[in-house]
């Protein structure tokens, strides 16, 4: 019987380098990677046909602004300062990751009056990814004890 995954089981984390630790994302709702190649035609005398070009990753993560969160302030001073960021990908239910160093090409924080801000980073791999494990899960958000309807 095959297992099928759901949004929850993956999850971001990012590796502040002056705390020398993964902190995860607070509050994250929504994340995905995309990987596109660009194509190169071939055409000679002997055969056409098609190759790999450049191959771009791409992250997005989006979710609920949190106090203290202290991955997403990393986020915002990495951009700004033009610093590339570690950003691990995990699969919660293998405990497998994958690692890369990303430029992060768009932090967007949202205020709508009347719901809850968020934020929105898109990130762009540079180099290569790094396929790992982790042995264990950095807390999420704290509970704030208030009950959501």
């Amino acid at each position: 019987m095959a297992v099928e995954y759901k949004g929850s089981d993956f999850l971001y984390l990012v590796y502040v380098d002056d705390q020398e630790k993964e902190f995860r994302i607070f509050n994250q709702t929504d994340g995905g990677s995309d990987s596109a190649a660009d194509e190169i035609e071939l055409d000679t005398k002997d055969k056409s046909g098609s190759d790999y070009g450049s191959i771009t990753h791409t992250i997005n993560i989006e979710g609920i602004l949190t106090k203290d969160d202290e991955a997403i302030k990393f986020i915002k001073k990495a951009q700004r300062q033009k610093k590339f960021v570690k950003i691990i990908e995990v699969d919660t239910t293998t405990e497998d990751t994958e690692e890369g160093m990303y430029m992060l090409t768009n932090v967007s924080m949202a205020y709508s009056n009347g719901d809850y801000a968020t934020y929105s980073i898109d990130a762009t791999l540079n180099g290569s990814l790094t396929e790992g494990t982790i042995e264990e899960v950095p807390e999420g958000a704290p509970d704030t004890g208030i009950e959501t309807p």
